[in-house]
């Protein structure tokens, strides 16, 4: 009868089972010097290297713990950076508010742009006051930096204005030293995101200088009349498409306020004739 190599197998792993028996009670029996002389040994010999993987384990969790701290740490510093910007950007237009409305000697009314979400964003803006604070239909709006549009519909407590990006705006406008005039109306935008005018109708035997600042002559009738003389709309930039239509031209403006940007303005009340002395630079 001829044992099976499974046989063989099976009385090593008990021979192996007895040895470990044996070397165990002969370690539980012997002196404390030689169990530790022992443990030293197997230590450093045979589990050295599973020590080391161990070890290597244990300093990866440690720095992957330290990295996520870390991340978050930066988290929270760009979190509280970005609002620290973005509170200091908002003092600083209640700061230019103020100072506008500190300048102005004329009836006017403060508000804030309210949020909407309305298929006319971009064109108008809800602000936050309305006929119970003196502001009626067709009063001129304005920011700190110039003009923003008029009131198109005032309820009780909130009123919406036409922006100067709508396409029904127009504005009587003037050259800083009062000598070409002309109409201001949007004109679309150049790239995606920056809206631009056009100032339409000046002689075509009259040039507007690159740079010449263009403001509200308080000329006109309708939507082109109800501005004061002096508030700033923008500043000349290019010559349009179309140097000559008939018997005048047209040139691009550069918007001095886009009402994108806007969180509070500013409503002229009452009967006004004239702004210069807000805005810089006003040919009288």
């Amino acid at each position: 009868m001829q044992i099976g190599p499974e046989r063989f197998a099976s009385r090593r792993d008990t021979l192996a089972f007895v040895i470990c028996i044996v070397l165990s009670l002969a370690a539980r029996v012997a002196p404390v010097e030689v169990q530790r002389a022992v443990a030293s040994g197997i230590t450093e010999t045979v589990l050295a290297p599973f020590l080391a993987v161990q070890e290597q384990v244990e300093l990866m969790k440690g720095a992957g713990a330290r990295v996520t701290q870390m991340a978050a740490a930066h988290d929270s510093i760009s979190a509280i950076a970005f609002q620290s910007l973005a509170l200091r950007e908002e003092n600083e237009r209640l700061r230019e508010l103020l100072d506008l409305s500190t300048r102005m000697t004329v009836q006017h009314v403060s508000a804030e742009v309210l949020p909407q979400s309305l298929p006319t964003d971009g064109m108008t803006l809800r602000i936050s006051v309305g006929r119970s604070h003196g502001v009626d239909v067709m009063d001129p709006v304005i920011a700190p930096g110039g003009i923003v549009g008029v009131i198109q519909q005032s309820d009780q407590s909130t009123s919406v204005v036409l922006v100067w990006t709508h396409p029904d705006f127009r504005a009587s406008a003037m050259t800083g030293d009062g000598t070409i005039f002309g109409i201001v109306a949007a004109r679309g935008s150049e790239g995606p995101y920056t809206a631009l005018m056009e100032l339409r109708g000046v002689p075509f035997r009259q040039d507007v200088a690159m740079g010449s600042i263009v403001y509200t002559s308080g000329r006109g009738i309708g939507l082109g009349g109800v501005y004061p003389r002096g508030i700033k709309i923008g500043t000349v930039m290019a010559v349009g498409e179309e140097r000559r239509e008939g018997w005048s031209s047209t040139y691009v403006v550069r918007p001095a306020v886009h009402p994108a940007s806007l969180s509070h303005v500013v409503v002229l009340t009452g009967t006004i004739a004239d702004v210069s002395p807000v805005f810089e630079d006003v040919g009288q």
